[in-house]
């Protein structure tokens, strides 16, 4: 971003800000000129570009497009406060999803990297940089209002929110098409996830799975619903309509399937559509999934998760908003738990050909199993401390620490300690005092606060 922001850009800003406090708005003694003699907020804006080996930090935050070389964000003169570095513009940037828009680089499953990304780059991940940046402006503009007999008042989020959801991707692992596949993956006539004695092992899972006809670990709905009330958590779940790119092994239409819907809607969880491989970037896709899954709901699915977070910035929020869906909770980065915006609380991405707030809301992801499990290689035993850090960011802002567990990464045989590893983490989640609500329930609670205007 080699130009300052505009106003179109720094209201967008601004609309996000106005819903965290009362009183007088800062857009009315906001000043980008420091030529200004009258009492102002004065934030100069900058027209260089990012440049990583430039940024500076400042109470352990970056300074994305410093103005000088102060170690310090602002002073006060007489009666206005004068800022040192282009807070807005690197606000913007990490908001608005700006280097995703700007970026062409894809992972093998249509993806933005997150070795790609600033944040990667800076080591940021595991900071809500906007929460922080949000934060100095209101701190600033609440010493100017007292230096200027102005009304100020911050808004307080009582609690931090707990938005704990799941993905349906698989019911099943006990099936002859898996047994099948096990086979030709030992016979080296499909690619091996795994060494020879291992793939040895797998394929015995799988025939006693068949055999003993007992219970599959990837059914596991009754065993988290019973725990989830245990800790009073209602959690929201998407689910995966079967494609010719198998992205599932189910349909809608499956009586399984409409018995779970009904009864997770009777026990107060919410039910979203898990958007498949095509929807991220084919309307109609979107269009037809939805409807079928909205004929087995008594209220209409307002939520998306798209699968493998397969995400196309702008095309994948315009397709979701054309199809009157409320919010997004794809935005989390695959690899590497943490802020893939910056931010711990719902936000609007910024559209750059409409140049306004996109129409449907992102409730970032900050948690994944697969990320821990998989990417990351980590023991479940050793999960619930990695993600203390991360709760007490959330905490710090009272925000929201949304998490996504799979209903198939409960499995023994896979991941041994798993289901003690995921009671620990959601007890002491609810230990530290967080509110669970669903994602529709997240969204209702902050757009009281300001509807982010389009």
């Amino acid at each position: 971003m080699d130009r300052k922001i505009d106003e179109t850009e720094i209201k967008y800003l601004l609309d996000h800000l106005d819903a965290l406090y009362t009183g007088v708005k800062v857009h009315k003694y906001l000043n980008t000129d420091k030529a200004s003699e009258q009492p102002s907020l004065t934030i100069p804006l900058s027209d260089k570009p990012l440049q990583k080996n430039n940024t500076i930090i400042i109470n352990d935050i970056p300074v994305l497009f410093p103005c000088s070389d102060q170690k310090q964000w602002y002073s006060i003169d007489g009666t206005r406060i004068n800022f040192h570095h282009d807070i807005l513009k690197s606000a913007f940037y990490l908001l608005s999803g700006y280097q995703e828009f700007l970026s062409g680089e894809k992972d093998i499953y249509g993806r933005f990297p997150w070795k790609s990304s600033i944040q990667y780059n800076l080591g940021i991940t595991g900071k809500p940089v906007v929460n922080y940046y949000f934060d100095i402006i209101l701190e600033a503009f609440n010493e100017f209002c007292k230096l200027n007999g102005l009304e100020f008042n911050r808004r307080t989020r009582e609690l931090p929110i707990l938005f704990l959801s799941h993905d349906v991707d698989r019911i099943k692992k006990y099936s002859v098409r898996n047994l099948a596949y096990s086979s030709l993956q030992l016979l080296g006539l499909r690619p091996r996830s795994c060494n020879f004695r291992q793939q040895i092992h797998n394929l015995g899972i799988y025939a006693r799975g068949l055999l003993s006809l007992g219970r599959d670990p990837y059914w596991t709905f009754e065993e988290m619903t019973a725990f989830e009330q245990e800790l009073h958590i209602s959690s929201t779940w998407y689910f995966l309509e079967k494609t010719k790119m198998e992205d599932s092994r189910y349909n809608f239409s499956d009586r399984r399937i409409r018995n779970l819907v009904r009864d997770l809607s009777i026990r107060s969880h919410e039910i979203g559509i898990h958007g498949t491989w095509e929807s991220s970037e084919d309307a109609q896709v979107l269009k037809r999934s939805l409807r079928r899954l909205n004929d087995l709901c008594e209220t209409p699915v307002v939520g998306i998760r798209q699968h493998f977070l397969r995400y196309n910035n702008p095309l994948t929020p315009r397709i979701q908003s054309h199809s009157e869906l409320l919010y997004d909770a794809t935005l989390g980065f695959a690899e590497q738990p943490g802020f893939r915006n910056s931010y711990t609380y719902p936000f609007r991405l910024y559209d750059f050909d409409r140049k306004a707030p996109m129409d449907i809301w992102q409730l970032p992801l900050i948690a994944m199993d697969a990320t821990l499990l998989e990417y990351m290689g980590c023991t479940a035993e050793s999960i619930p401390e990695i993600m203390k850090p991360l709760l007490a960011e959330v905490t710090r802002f009272n925000g929201v620490f949304s998490m996504l567990w799979h209903n198939c990464r409960l499995d023994e045989t896979a991941y041994p300690g798993i289901n003690a590893a995921y009671k620990k983490l959601l007890t002491e989640i609810r230990q530290w005092g967080y509110l669970s609500l669903t994602g529709k329930q997240v969204i209702d609670s902050f757009q009281p606060a300001g509807q982010i205007s389009a």
